[in-house]
Protein backbone atom coordinates (compact mmCIF):
# COMPACT_ATOMS: atom_id res chain seq x y z
CA UNK A 1 0.00 0.00 0.00
CA UNK A 2 1.88 3.36 -0.89
CA UNK A 3 -0.37 6.77 0.21
CA UNK A 4 -1.47 9.15 -2.58
CA UNK A 5 -0.16 12.22 -3.66
CA UNK A 6 -2.75 14.13 -2.28
CA UNK A 7 -3.07 12.51 0.82
CA UNK A 8 0.88 12.48 1.04
CA UNK A 9 0.75 16.87 0.22
CA UNK A 10 -0.22 17.84 3.78
CA UNK A 11 2.21 15.91 5.80
CA UNK A 12 5.23 17.89 6.87
CA UNK A 13 7.11 15.01 9.03
CA UNK A 14 7.15 11.04 10.08
CA UNK A 15 9.27 9.66 12.30
CA UNK A 16 8.94 6.58 14.05
CA UNK A 17 10.51 5.54 17.46
CA UNK A 18 11.16 1.89 18.95
CA UNK A 19 11.94 2.46 22.60
CA UNK A 20 13.07 -0.68 24.81
CA UNK A 21 13.68 0.38 28.12
CA UNK A 22 13.46 -1.27 31.80
CA UNK A 23 14.94 -0.82 35.27
CA UNK A 24 18.52 -1.88 35.45
CA UNK A 25 19.00 -2.18 31.83
CA UNK A 26 22.34 -1.90 30.22
CA UNK A 27 21.99 0.01 26.88
CA UNK A 28 25.51 -1.30 25.64
CA UNK A 29 24.41 -4.63 26.90
CA UNK A 30 21.67 -4.56 24.22
CA UNK A 31 23.57 -2.85 21.59
CA UNK A 32 25.99 -5.69 21.97
CA UNK A 33 23.22 -8.78 21.83
CA UNK A 34 21.19 -7.18 19.06
CA UNK A 35 24.14 -5.90 16.84
CA UNK A 36 22.75 -2.58 16.12
CA UNK A 37 23.62 1.06 16.94
CA UNK A 38 20.85 3.11 18.78
CA UNK A 39 19.76 6.18 17.92
CA UNK A 40 20.07 7.24 21.68
CA UNK A 41 20.50 5.87 24.95
CA UNK A 42 19.33 6.37 28.61
CA UNK A 43 21.47 4.96 31.47
CA UNK A 44 19.35 4.85 35.02
CA UNK A 45 20.53 7.07 37.08
CA UNK A 46 21.44 9.95 34.60
CA UNK A 47 20.31 13.31 34.81
CA UNK A 48 17.15 13.91 32.83
CA UNK A 49 16.42 17.47 31.55
CA UNK A 50 14.37 19.20 29.40
CA UNK A 51 14.37 20.69 26.13
CA UNK A 52 15.32 24.45 28.03
CA UNK A 53 18.18 22.32 29.72
CA UNK A 54 17.02 22.05 33.28
CA UNK A 55 17.15 19.20 35.43
CA UNK A 56 13.81 17.37 35.89
CA UNK A 57 15.54 14.45 37.77
CA UNK A 58 17.02 11.47 36.75
CA UNK A 59 16.04 8.11 34.76
CA UNK A 60 14.43 5.60 36.79
CA UNK A 61 15.37 3.06 34.07
CA UNK A 62 17.97 2.52 31.40
CA UNK A 63 16.32 2.80 27.96
CA UNK A 64 17.48 1.62 23.95
CA UNK A 65 16.13 3.64 21.01
CA UNK A 66 16.46 3.62 17.50
CA UNK A 67 14.42 5.96 15.23
CA UNK A 68 13.50 6.16 11.22
CA UNK A 69 14.69 9.71 11.30
CA UNK A 70 17.29 10.50 8.93
CA UNK A 71 17.46 7.20 7.40
CA UNK A 72 13.46 7.35 5.87
CA UNK A 73 12.45 10.29 4.14
CA UNK A 74 9.19 8.92 3.39
CA UNK A 75 5.87 10.42 4.32
CA UNK A 76 4.17 7.08 4.54
CA UNK A 77 4.67 6.00 8.31
CA UNK A 78 4.58 2.22 6.91
CA UNK A 79 7.89 2.99 5.47
CA UNK A 80 9.13 3.58 9.12
CA UNK A 81 8.21 1.04 10.65
CA UNK A 82 9.57 -1.37 7.56
CA UNK A 83 12.77 0.62 8.01
CA UNK A 84 12.56 -0.56 11.74
CA UNK A 85 11.40 -3.61 11.92
CA UNK A 86 13.97 -4.94 8.95
CA UNK A 87 16.24 -4.22 11.49
CA UNK A 88 14.45 -5.38 15.10
CA UNK A 89 13.03 -8.69 14.26
CA UNK A 90 16.09 -10.10 13.87
CA UNK A 91 16.82 -9.72 17.35
CA UNK A 92 13.02 -10.05 18.43
CA UNK A 93 14.15 -12.57 21.27
CA UNK A 94 16.20 -10.14 23.11
CA UNK A 95 13.31 -7.66 23.46
CA UNK A 96 10.36 -9.79 24.15
CA UNK A 97 12.31 -12.34 26.75
CA UNK A 98 13.50 -9.13 28.91
CA UNK A 99 11.53 -9.85 31.57
CA UNK A 100 9.84 -7.06 32.98
CA UNK A 101 10.88 -4.43 29.93
CA UNK A 102 8.78 -1.76 28.04
CA UNK A 103 9.25 -2.00 24.03
CA UNK A 104 6.96 0.31 22.49
CA UNK A 105 7.09 2.38 18.91
CA UNK A 106 6.22 6.10 19.47
CA UNK A 107 5.02 7.59 16.02
CA UNK A 108 5.46 11.52 15.20
CA UNK A 109 3.33 12.79 12.52
CA UNK A 110 3.56 16.37 11.45
CA UNK A 111 0.16 17.72 8.95
CA UNK A 112 -1.22 20.92 7.73
CA UNK A 113 -4.73 19.42 7.42
CA UNK A 114 -6.21 17.08 10.32
CA UNK A 115 -9.17 15.96 10.07
CA UNK A 116 -11.23 12.48 10.76
CA UNK A 117 -9.61 9.88 8.74
CA UNK A 118 -6.22 11.76 7.66
CA UNK A 119 -3.99 10.88 10.30
CA UNK A 120 -1.59 8.30 9.75
CA UNK A 121 -3.28 4.57 8.66
CA UNK A 122 -0.56 1.66 9.54
CA UNK A 123 -0.87 -1.43 7.06
CA UNK A 124 -1.55 -5.36 8.85
CA UNK A 125 2.26 -6.07 8.37
CA UNK A 126 3.68 -3.41 10.71
CA UNK A 127 0.97 -4.52 12.90
CA UNK A 128 1.94 -7.96 12.72
CA UNK A 129 6.09 -6.71 12.95
CA UNK A 130 4.51 -4.55 16.05
CA UNK A 131 2.59 -7.51 17.58
CA UNK A 132 5.65 -9.59 16.81
CA UNK A 133 7.97 -7.60 19.29
CA UNK A 134 5.25 -6.85 22.37
CA UNK A 135 5.13 -3.66 21.45
CA UNK A 136 2.66 -0.57 22.06
CA UNK A 137 2.21 2.14 19.75
CA UNK A 138 1.70 6.12 20.73
CA UNK A 139 1.10 8.69 18.59
CA UNK A 140 2.33 12.52 18.51
CA UNK A 141 0.49 13.80 16.03
CA UNK A 142 0.79 18.11 15.37
CA UNK A 143 -1.64 20.12 12.93
CA UNK A 144 1.61 22.93 11.68
CA UNK A 145 1.05 26.06 9.58
CA UNK A 146 1.85 25.09 5.96
CA UNK A 147 4.87 26.46 4.10
CA UNK A 148 4.23 29.86 2.72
Amino acid sequence: MTISDFYASHIQKVRVTFCFSKVELDPAAVTAAVGLNPTDVDYQGDVRRNFAGDVVGTNDRGSWYLSSEGAVESKDVNDHFRYLLEHLLPARDTFVQASGGETYFDVLWKSTYLYAGTGPLIDAASIAGIAALEAGVGFDIYQVDEAV
